[in-house]
């Protein structure tokens, strides 16, 4: 069960489908696919594997290099598919409704050109952007753990936010109580302080309010009036033509010599005179008695047209006077230019406006009721705050636990793992953030007697990506970016570790894509997609191809990075072992 749910959970998620690259370093065009699960890149040193990662950098929002330009190019471009799915995270929903993204096919594309005097463009799906945008997004689409690249998890909110993640519903329900009892508690708070400042002044404010809602009494103001009196008031101004046009159109139709009505009975008699004797003749006197009844109606429509229009000599001076008042009424009381908003803002703060006297007019009885029932929300909120700081506690435990098993099933035998929980007393209200009074820190060595430090500082290389990695699948089930990348993760690691390193990223591939650069074969024998990177024939490292391979040629590739010779029978058959040994182990 635990892997359909897996399944479930990357094909929920982002991924990364595709990067284009022209003209950067050692490649002059290459078109790199990528499938859900894990995708391995692999080559000789020196065939270009730092490049298709630098293409991918570059998508990111890093920093641009001319230098980085093929010899013999003006230019280089870069660009990448992610596919988004149906439910995206809020996060990134967020950014692409702030950025104005267009996202069409749920794809969002991102592209990087650089010129050789260095200029940069930046593209996300064709609009003209910033790198800094491409960064922002990026982050929510990508993560990128490099040799020597800055990691987003180094920083203390996205720790915070980590460990929040990994234990899952039981901190977030009590995470989003204690958010609403903070909202709460500023809105009240906010509401005093706005009211002890109105206090100051509330004389004067307390007789707008009474003028407002005196006025608001005496006129009675309907929301769309205005729509409304410039409807009847451009027909009122028009009613001496439109009496001449209804009273023209009455007379040439009950004219008693030219009438229209006049005519068509001479007409009905005549045909009447000849009923039974054609059936054409019969249809035609049915039909001019149709056309006879309706002039009679509309001769009867004209005549209380006409009377509705003297009915009211004064409809359009009364109109005129209501649309006065009105227009006095929103100068007065209203703020918006568009004369209709202004008339519902002045009609919502007369609604309102006797509430607001009577907290005016209550004064100080009336802050200290709200100060009351401050206290007794401070008391509430502090009691949230306390129970996600001790979730929290119990959490850490776990999760360093978990990630110390995966670092020592990844060659780090004395690797140890450990989350700092600092927590603010919440004495003073400034103590109480959106995510509560705690701090997280966590911390790492890779030796037994090592100093714990912040992970930023205390690992590099290979290490740093192995414990990104143990952190990333100890989370992986709730962690909601959808792709990944490793490069150099197998540094320092071989044998039986590095086929357990293998191993640990497929399992992470289960709920995220993973795109990971290897030496070895221990690793790239779990690959759902192998890439191969090489250089050209001559052997001088001035192009690189990139392609996809399978059957034969992953056994070849997986040969060369077992004895570095590509023909060896005896390479090829230990290849074969362990690709059967990972077909067995993925059953």
């Amino acid at each position: 069960m635990a892997g359909v749910a897996s399944k479930k959970t990357a094909a929920s998620r982002t991924r990364l489908e595709e990067i284009n690259i022209r003209g950067l370093g050692v490649i002059d065009q290459a078109l790199v696919e990528f499938s859900p699960g894990l995708n391995v890149i692999t080559g000789e040193t020196g065939a270009g594997k730092t490049m298709l990662l630098t293409a991918l950098s570059l998508l990111l929002g890093e920093k641009a290099d001319s230098d980085l330009i093929r010899t013999g190019h003006e230019r280089l471009s870069v660009s990448g598919i992610f596919s988004l799915t149906n439910s995206p995270s809020p996060i990134l929903v967020e950014i692409i409704d702030r950025l104005g993204i267009d996202v069409s096919e749920d794809q969002i594309i991102l592209s990087r050109n650089v010129a050789k005097d260095g200029k940069s463009r930046a593209l996300i799906s064709g609009a003209t952007s910033t790198a800094a945008n491409l960064e922002t997004i990026g982050s929510e689409l990508i993560e990128v753990h490099g040799q020597h690249g800055s990691l987003v998890l180094t920083k203390a909110t996205k720790q915070r936010e980590l460990l929040d993640i990994s234990g899952g519903a039981e901190i977030a329900n009590v995470l989003e109580k204690y958010q609403e009892s903070l909202t709460t508690f500023i809105e009240l708070k906010s509401k005093i302080k706005e009211l002890r400042k109105a206090l100051n002044d509330r004389d004067r404010e307390i007789a707008s309010l009474r003028e407002l809602a005196g006025e608001y009494e005496r006129i009675k103001p309907k929301e769309d009036e205005f729509l409304e009196l410039d409807s009847l008031i451009s027909r009122l101004e028009s009613v001496e033509d439109l009496r001449l046009a209804a009273t023209g159109a009455q007379q040439a139709l009950t004219d008693e010599e030219n009438g229209g009505l006049n005519s068509l009975h001479h007409l009905k008699r005549f045909l009447q005179s000849a009923r039974g004797k054609d059936p054409h003749l019969d249809a035609l006197h049915d039909r001019a008695s149709d056309a006879l009844f309706s002039l009679i109606d509309i001769g009867a429509d004209l005549d209380r047209y006409i009377d509705g229009l003297s009915a009211d000599p004064q409809a359009l001076e009364n109109a005129l006077t209501r649309r006065s008042l009105l227009s006095t009424f929103v100068k007065r009381f209203g703020e918006s230019s568009d004369k209709s908003v202004a008339l519902s803002e002045a009609i919502d703060k007369a609604r309102l406006s006797q509430q607001r006297i009577g907290d005016l007019t209550a004064g100080d009885d009336r802050i200290a009721e709200l100060e009351s029932e401050l206290v007794c929300l401070r008391a509430t909120l502090k009691e949230d705050a306390q129970t996600l700081s001790q979730k929290r506690s119990l959490q850490a435990k776990a999760l360093e636990l978990r990630v110390t098993d995966e670092l020592h099933d990844l060659a780090m035998p004395k690797a140890k793992f450990e989350v700092k929980i600092s927590s603010r007393n919440g004495e003073n209200d400034d103590d109480f953030s959106p995510n509560g009074l705690d701090e997280v820190a966590m911390l790492f060595t890779s030796h037994g007697a090592g100093e714990l430090l912040p992970i930023s500082k205390a690992a590099s290389g290979g290490e740093l990506s192995r414990l990104m990695l143990a952190l990333e699948v100890a989370i992986a089930e709730n962690y909601p970016l959808g792709s990944y990348v490793f490069d150099e993760v197998d540094a320092g690691v071989g044998g039986k570790a590095a086929l357990e390193l293998g191993r640990r990223l497929w399992k992470l591939s289960q709920s995220s894509q993973v795109i990971v650069v290897t030496h070895l074969a221990q690793v790239a024998l779990w690959a759902d997609n192998h890439i191969v990177i090489e250089k050209d024939i001559s052997g001088a490292v001035t192009e690189s191809t990139i392609r996809r391979i399978t059957d034969h040629d992953r056994e070849v590739e997986i040969a060369r990075m077992l004895s570095g010779v590509e023909e060896s029978e005896h390479a090829q058959e230990h290849a074969r072992e362990l690709l059967n040994l990972r077909i067995t182990e993925k059953a």
